[in-house]
């Protein structure tokens, strides 16, 4: 047994220690006690190649039940990890399975690219081959398919390796370093979230796994998965972190000189964590650190946090907003407060997004109540939104090209805005982006957010830095991606609003603008 038995009670209380680890000693103990257990098949039936290329029986790690586990108390699963931990091997294992004993499944398994897939393949032929012949006899199996891209079983089952699934209908979905494919390819990553996981039933098992790799897709639903606090749907991610110190492998024999700065993060893990790490632990993370420098805090995690430090140090919101909106409960539902006049802050995009942050101010406090977020239309459509909203707007903030006259008309946006009856505006200088971003770095610690506005919430956690690949550092500009619309829009809520507190603080005989929007 490849896990201790006080893990293995605390995993699994409700299964019989012996039919996981017994032998059946005739036919009918085999097909009655130990058959029909599934922890039993996956540790005693299945053939893997190991770390060296030999064959060898597969018995389950401690990670690999840590994660296995998992899916039984809940069928969808997001995995970080440090490298090496056989989490792929595991669900190539346990969705074959699952193919052998259940008909008509129609299991995938998706990989970051052609190699990776074909190795996939491979594994999974052999894990067949290897299988017991009086097994197969007994569930009467053949094999009726096997080509490049699928593995069909006589009872109907099939199992697809592919580097990516569009119109399949699959109950079985294992994808092997999500962060990988996100980075390298991140239309697939946003349309395996659109399209394939929605495609999925709910209650089927969908095992997400991937070492950190920035900031993407992967670290999005991370971070949804870990901030979520209410009861778990079934569309819902559990999230599971496995860190180097719990891997058996990540040990030493040859003695390391260890640095008194490397002594300092040792003595700090130890005390955050509760454990101890021994002197062959040690050993191991000195050598690797020697090899990969910061980078093994991405390779060899000792916490999640420590997984995702690079793209941590991109990111522009993303530890204040953690710091004061989530730590202190700031996400709020039913947020709007009649009593108090909105602000909209729009941000308008001529072929990208549009996006309208719709919020409060009370006092010091920031609200934001509602979003909007659309493309492709005029702007009588969003002039429309707003009019059809229960809200008395005082108050529309604009960035400053609003101003800029097109050509086909002759007539700038703000002028359309006011034609269209949208009387009390506030058109914002033209700053730099950077100076932008410092008044909403000002803004969070007082900042509220209703939590159905999950795209400004996602543009706080996920508004980053370019990553330059050719130096290695993040440039000195943001990422144009999918959450810049909502951070611009924020940016220009935020440059508002303080822009008014500066002014009505210097000229406190100033008039306030609270008329509501004449639509």
């Amino acid at each position: 047994m490849n896990i201790t038995k006080e893990l293995f009670t605390e995993l699994y209380p409700t299964v019989d220690e012996y039919i996981y680890d017994g032998v059946a000693g005739t036919d009918l103990d085999l097909v009655t006690q130990y058959l029909p257990s599934k922890l039993w098949r996956l540790n005693n039936l299945y053939t893997i190649v190991d770390k060296a290329g030999g064959r060898i029986p597969f018995v389950m790690n401690s990670s690999q039940h840590t994660v296995y586990a998992a899916t039984i108390s809940h069928p969808r699963v997001i995995v970080l990890k440090s490298r090496q931990q056989g989490i792929s091997t595991l669900w190539l294992i346990s969705f074959l399975d699952d193919a052998l004993f259940k008909p008509d499944l129609n299991v995938g398994l998706m990989a970051q690219g052609a190699d990776e897939a074909t190795t996939l393949l491979a594994r999974v032929k052999l894990a067949w081959s290897e299988f017991p012949e009086s097994v197969k006899t007994f569930l009467n199996l053949s094999l009726v398919q096997d080509n490049t891209k699928e593995f069909g079983l006589s009872n109907g089952s099939k199992l697809f390796v592919r580097t990516s699934f569009r119109s399949t209908t699959l109950q079985r979905l294992h994808i092997s370093e999500f962060g990988k494919i996100a980075n390298k390819y991140p239309e697939k990553a946003k349309e395996t979230k659109t399209g394939t996981l929605q495609a999925i039933s709910a209650g089927n098992t969908v095992v997400i796994e991937s070492t950190a790799e920035g900031h993407n897709t992967f670290k999005t639903m991370w971070d949804t998965a870990t901030d979520f606090a209410g009861d778990l749907s079934p569309k819902d991610f559990v999230p599971v972190f496995l860190s180097w110190l719990n891997d058996s492998d990540c040990v030493a024999t040859a003695r390391q000189e260890v640095a008194p700065r490397h002594q300092v993060y040792f003595d700090g893990l130890e005390a955050e964590l509760g454990v101890l790490v021994s002197d062959a632990q040690r050993w191991f993370w000195v050598a690797q650190y020697r090899e990969l420098g910061d980078d093994i805090y991405q390779e060899y995690p000792s916490t999640p946090d420590e997984a995702f430090k690079a793209s941590r140090e991109g990111a522009y919101y993303a530890m204040l907003y953690r710091s004061w909106v989530l730590k202190y409960g700031r996400e709020v539902a039913e947020l709007y407060d009649p009593n108090l006049g909105v602000q909209v802050a729009m941000d308008l995009g001529m072929n990208d997004d549009t996006v309208l942050v719709f919020f409060q101010q009370h006092g010091v406090e920031y609200r934001v109540i509602d979003e909007y977020r659309n493309s492709g239309e005029g702007l009588a459509h969003y002039v429309e939104v707003m009019s059809e909203k229960p809200y008395v707007i005082s108050l529309v903030i604009l960035p400053h090209d609003v101003k800029v006259k097109e050509l086909s008309t002759g007539k700038s946006r703000l002028a359309r805005l006011r034609e269209l009856g949208v009387s009390r505006t506030k058109v914002l200088p033209r700053v730099a982006i950077n100076d932008g971003i410092e008044a909403v770095r000002r803004l969070i610690p007082e900042l509220y957010v209703d939590s159905k506005c999950e795209y400004l919430i996602g543009s706080l956690k996920n508004y980053s830095k370019e990553w330059d690949d050719r130096v290695g550092v993040w440039k000195n500009k943001p990422l144009h991606d999918d959450w810049s619309h909502g951070a611009d829009a924020l940016r220009y809520m935020a440059m508002g609003t303080l822009w008014t507190s500066k002014k009505t603080e210097s000229k406190r005989t100033g008039r306030q603008v609270v008329d509501g929007l004449a639509l």
